[in-house]
């Protein structure tokens, strides 16, 4: 419980030069104030409100820094709107597999950097692929560029014709350290793991320590849905709203304050917090 009010009142009563009640009539005028029903209703108020914020799971709203993620499917993007529409970061689709890029790829690549918000590129890993030729498809479509955001390797579980099944982990954990390496290697920056919860438990966990973990989650707050999950950005919602974007996009949040996004900026901050 909180008596910071009744410290105040005392202070306040010698301000204005009154006396300080004896303690016998200070704890009885506190007694009254306490029984008093509006004192009640007050404190029962600041209770609860003291649970939900002691409790409560933090919204997409409670996050300093906000970002997005785009591919085609968002078409012509007015950069400079979605700038000044408290936008921090995007991600751009790039590549998937080894034979398909993003149509919109380089027009979103250098419309952001005109519009000096800090964007990357991701690509979308295919099961049926070998890691290096993704990794040459990769470098092949995005060019270096060493104030780029880091690059985003998207792997999640897709139903795919062509690609049908869900290989074990074993087969997955060595492809996936040898795309992320090599692209570490090329570009200077470790890149980042953009997954869904069951996959992470599934085939990743425990696997890639000292990496960005970005997790998808729409259902809610990582945490919640998993509270042993380590995660430091969350991808919110598919069907977001945001100025210079006509349609539907992917929004997302950072998990930490501006500054600590500042050192990300400068490859400062420890994934591992």
């Amino acid at each position: 419980m909180d008596f910071a009010w009744v410290k105040k009142a005392f202070r306040t009563k010698r301000r204005r030069g009154g006396k300080t009640p004896a303690p016998a009539s200070r704890w009885a005028s506190l007694a009254a104030r306490l029984v008093n029903p509006l004192a009640l209703g007050s404190l029962a108020v600041g209770l609860s409100a003291c649970a939900l914020f002691d409790f409560g799971p933090p919204g997409p709203d409670d996050y300093p820094v906000k970002g997005i993620d785009v591919s085609y499917y968002q078409e012509d993007i007015n950069w400079r709107s979605v700038v000044a529409d408290n936008t921090a970061f995007a991600w751009l689709k790039a590549t998937e597999g080894g034979d398909w890029s993003d149509p919109k790829f380089a027009q979103n690549w250098y419309g952001a950097a005109m519009a000096g918000l800090p964007r990357g590129a991701y690509h979308f890993w295919y099961f049926c692929r070998p890691a290096m030729e993704q990794v040459s498809w990769f470098l092949q479509n995005v060019p270096y560029d060493p104030y780029a955001l880091p690059p985003v390797l998207d792997i999640e579980w897709v139903d795919s014709k062509t690609c049908p099944g869900h290989p074990p982990r074993e087969a997955i954990i060595p492809e996936v350290k040898t795309w992320l390496d090599a692209i570490e290697r090329y570009y200077g920056k470790r890149p980042i793991i953009y997954t869904s919860i069951s996959f992470y438990n599934d085939r990743l966990r425990g696997a890639f320590p000292g990496y960005f973990v970005w997790i998808a989650s729409y259902k809610g707050h990582p945490v919640v849905r998993d509270p042993s999950l380590r995660w430091n950005f969350w991808q919110h919602t598919e069907a977001g709203r945001v100025a210079g974007i006509r349609g539907r996009v992917d929004r997302n949040v950072f998990n930490g304050s501006t500054r600590e996004w500042r050192a990300f900026l400068e490859g400062r901050l420890n994934p591992d917090g």
